[in-house]
């Protein structure tokens, strides 16, 4: 057993889920979102040489992105180096933000030697061990929600990655209904958060099959989260949990772990969460994402979609528009998002498209094959 992993997944999939229990491993010691602002300060740095000076999400969810390529990013990280001074700057710029989680590991910054991403991140997990009373753990790691760009720099570095899906329904109602804005930020566009979550989909079934890349689906962890820890543990080199690891899951502190969900504090690991959107979620709402993310929620395996289709698309966002901001973009029409959703839905039910489309609109290639059935 040793080495290093990385949790990442969209916002409200169950990351902190999968991170508490990989952390309650023996052997391990993982991170809860211990240095977010280093992802997206490096993100923007490669953002610059492209001349591009402002970028409000800059991990953002590529739909329809035409300034670079995916692989250009990881080339980029591939010859970029962090300074000292740069990641303690990283550390300063974080003082006050609520998705910070372990402001302690701020007094370890300027002890981590500058190098390439992957040197930092393999320092600042060693100081983890440290931190958490976990000295003698052999496999490290952190976890950060948005973070899917990093995914196939980290595995060409020997970085295990975990990547968690889940229902893209169950996400929108816990962003979006509960005490959702504990958690996120509630004026994200609709749009932006559905294209965000296809993102998530798109690295899966990407590098699905790949060395150290393992998809979990929050559905499959909380219906029997024990055989999938054990897997994990297998996985990852592990040896297999201790008899009341799920039972009696405990955060980073040692208390208990009651869980962060939108609607009400759990016991452990519980499957409550599941399909909760079918109370919570309004029919125009449900029905406008099912048709949006049907592509997906097929390959997921999640639920039987509604039929893909151009109009589909279109009437059931135009029904949503009076009830949801849908548009993303600075600059754009809610006619230009409908009517790039609708191009979407045709494109991929019509299963041929040039190669550049295939990026386009669904990021890579193989992911595009993977939705259109192909």
């Amino acid at each position: 057993m040793g080495g290093y992993c990385f949790i990442t997944g969209f916002l409200r999939s169950g990351t902190t889920l999968v991170e508490k229990l990989v952390h309650a491993l023996p052997g391990a010691c993982i991170g809860p979102q211990p240095f977010p602002f280093l992802y997206y300060d490096t993100k923007r740095a490669f953002l610059r040489t492209l001349g591009i000076e402002q970028e409000r999400y800059p991990l953002g969810h590529l739909f329809l992105e035409e300034r670079y390529r995916v692989g250009d990013f990881e080339r980029f990280l591939l010859q970029h180096r962090l300074t000292t001074e740069a990641v303690a700057a990283s550390f300063v710029a974080m003082r006050g933000y609520s998705g910070w989680k372990l402001p302690a590991l701020a007094r370890h910054a300027r002890q981590v030697r500058e190098g390439s991403f992957a040197d930092v991140y393999r320092g600042l997990c060693d100081a983890l061990r440290r931190i958490l009373g976990r000295r003698q753990a052999r496999l490290r790691g952190a976890k950060e929600v948005f973070c899917e760009e990093f995914i196939p720099y980290f595995l060409a570095q020997s970085v295990a990655v975990i990547l968690v899906v889940r229902d893209i329904r169950d996400v929108v109602t816990s962003l979006r209904f509960g005490s959702a804005e504990r958690y996120a930020d509630p004026a994200l566009p609709l749009l932006h958060i559905v294209r965000q979550w296809r993102k998530s989909v798109s690295y899966a079934l990407q590098f699905s099959g790949s060395p150290g890349f393992h998809v979990l689906r929050y559905e499959d962890v909380l219906a029997r989260p024990r055989p999938a820890l054990e897997e994990l543990a297998l996985r990852l080199g592990c040896p297999a949990p201790a008899d009341d690891a799920i039972e009696h899951l405990r955060d980073q502190d040692g208390a208990p772990w009651r869980g962060n969900s939108s609607f009400a504090p759990l016991d452990g690991v519980s499957p409550d969460p599941v399909g909760r959107f079918a109370r919570h979620l309004p029919a125009s709402w449900s029905a406008a994402i099912a048709s949006l993310c049907a592509p997906e929620i097929s390959a997921l395996a999640l639920a039987a979609p509604a039929r893909a289709g151009g109009v589909e698309v279109g009437e059931a966002l135009q029904r949503l528009a009076s009830e949801a901001d849908l548009v993303v973009g600075a600059g754009r029409s809610l006619a230009e998002e409908v009517d790039a959703e609708r191009r979407r839905a045709q494109i991929i039910a019509a299963g041929k498209a040039s190669e550049p489309e295939q990026q386009r609109w669904c990021i890579f290639p193989r992911a595009y094959r993977r939705l259109a059935g192909l």
